[in-house]
């Protein structure tokens, strides 16, 4: 009897397993699509965009401002920090985890930027204390003593021989200041001993310093001596130190350079 039970069950369950059947797929939705529309406005707030996603057939979406910020808002209204170049993208993505995409170069420009101007002199009109890592041999006040850098003159300069890649030059400020751009003014000979490779940096206590600019390679020729070079940088922060430190020359084992100044950014 023991036997024939067990046949039977088997038998039944084999029965169930035969009329078991796998639930159907579910339908493919419809592919997501990534689209949107940008615009400004309020022309007095140049750093502020509207931003409207357009896409279709979506769960999720997310933005990607190109200045480390996101949203997943439908139509944000971003702010950006600075002028510039930003790789705006969009993605979506559907329940089954199919995705769009879209990207764009968004330039945000100030309409009232003018980069043949530059600000008052902050070394002049703030003043302070000006050092250096190695100076002239004569120090600060020979004939091309580091004072000479600050002097607004191009027909003087600092000169410091042995250079090795590792000269930096600073100001400390008697007041805090925010700076948006500064110049340079290549010596009166000897190209070779211009600067060509530094970076700006800034810092509030002297010793956490943040880099504002850099320059990997410029170049002024032999016959651009005593020439000025504006640049400007993207600054909101008042820092008391500012320090300009040059990594390479033209080759020369010495370095000169005629001046220097720290200025705002615009007049």
């Amino acid at each position: 009897m023991k036997k024939i039970l067990i046949i039977l069950s088997l038998g039944m369950l084999i029965q169930c397993k035969k009329d078991h059947k796998a639930p159907p797929p579910a339908p493919e939705e419809p592919k997501p699509t990534a689209t949107f529309t940008y615009s400004l406005p309020d022309s007095a707030k140049f750093l502020s965009y509207q931003f409207t996603s357009t896409s279709t057939n979506y769960k999720q979406l997310l933005w990607q401002f190109g200045d480390d910020s996101s949203s997943t808002e439908t139509t944000p209204l971003h702010t950006y920090r600075f002028p510039g170049d930003y790789h705006v993208i969009l993605n979506t993505t559907n329940s089954q985890g199919y995705w769009a995409t879209k990207e764009i170069l968004l330039k945000v420009v100030d309409p009232t930027f003018d980069p043949t101007k530059v600000g008052e002199n902050y070394i002049k009109t703030i003043g302070g204390t000006l050092s250096v890592s190695r100076d002239n041999g004569g120090g600060p006040n020979a004939n091309e003593g580091s004072l000479k850098v600050i002097d607004e003159n191009p027909d003087t300069k600092f000169f410091q021989s042995g250079f090795a890649g590792d000269l930096w030059i600073k100001f400390e400020f008697n007041s805090p200041v925010v700076a948006g751009a500064y110049t340079m003014t290549s010596g009166n000979d000897s190209w070779d001993r211009d600067p060509k490779t530094w970076y700006l940096q800034g810092s509030t206590d002297n010793i956490k310093w943040i880099t504002l600019h850099t320059v990997n390679r410029m170049q002024w020729n032999s016959n651009e001596r005593k020439k000025k070079i504006l640049y400007f940088f993207d600054n909101y922060e008042a820092y008391k130190f500012y320090r300009l430190s040059i990594k390479a020359n033209n080759g020369s084992r010495d370095f000169q350079l005629s001046d220097w100044t720290v200025n705002k950014k615009q007049p």
